[in-house]
Parts: structure tokens; C-alpha cells; sequence
């Protein structure tokens, strides 16, 4: 059974089950796309463009090790770093669909 670390509830605290890595945060984020064509963590925009999202939701899922099922609204909210790491803390902290 699955417990989890932190209970969700007034505080805003999303779940986490024991063993999973936290939703990634701004700056790990920003590594992530960073290390799409040999960046400096400097050099990456805001903005993030198609290609860079594709990268960034295949390393978050190849980090958490579940596959991501995100669709275009959701996805349209990621075309920014900020955008990106709020819509990350929202699906991580949901189950993993089996």
C-alpha cells in the first residue's frame, strides 16, 4: 500500500507516495530543458516551443517512470517555464493510472 508523505488538504500540500520523486521545481525544470541541445541553464527562454516540450514531458516521465497523459489544454499551458512547472505539480500529485 502506497503512503503517502504529505496529505493534501488546507495547506495546499499535494500527495506524494513514499519513493516518488517531488514534482520537479523551476530550477530543475529549466535543467531539464537546459540538457535539449547542450544548453546552459542561461541560454533557456521562457517561452518553451514544441520540440523543447516534447523533451521536457519525456524526461519527467523517463524521472518519475510513468507515462504522462496530457491533453492539448493541458499542454498549451506548458509553453512556458512557469506553466510548465504549476501543470507539473498538478499531475504528479494525481494517482498514477494503471
Amino acid at each position: 500500500m502506497d503512503t503517502p508523505v504529505a496529505a493534501a488538504g488546507s495547506l495546499g500540500v499535494p500527495r506524494q507516495r513514499a519513493g516518488e520523486p517531488e514534482s520537479p521545481n523551476r530550477d530543475e525544470v529549466v535543467a531539464m530543458l537546459a540538457s535539449y541541445g547542450e544548453r546552459s541553464p542561461e541560454q533557456v527562454r521562457e517561452r518553451i516551443d514544441s520540440l523543447e516540450l516534447a523533451w521536457l514531458v519525456h524526461q519527467v516521465e523517463q524521472r518519475h517512470g510513468r507515462m504522462l497523459d496530457l491533453d492539448d489544454d493541458v499542454l498549451v499551458r506548458m509553453t512556458t517555464v512557469t506553466g510548465a512547472v504549476e501543470v507539473l505539480a498538478e499531475v504528479l500529485a494525481e494517482p498514477a493510472g494503471d
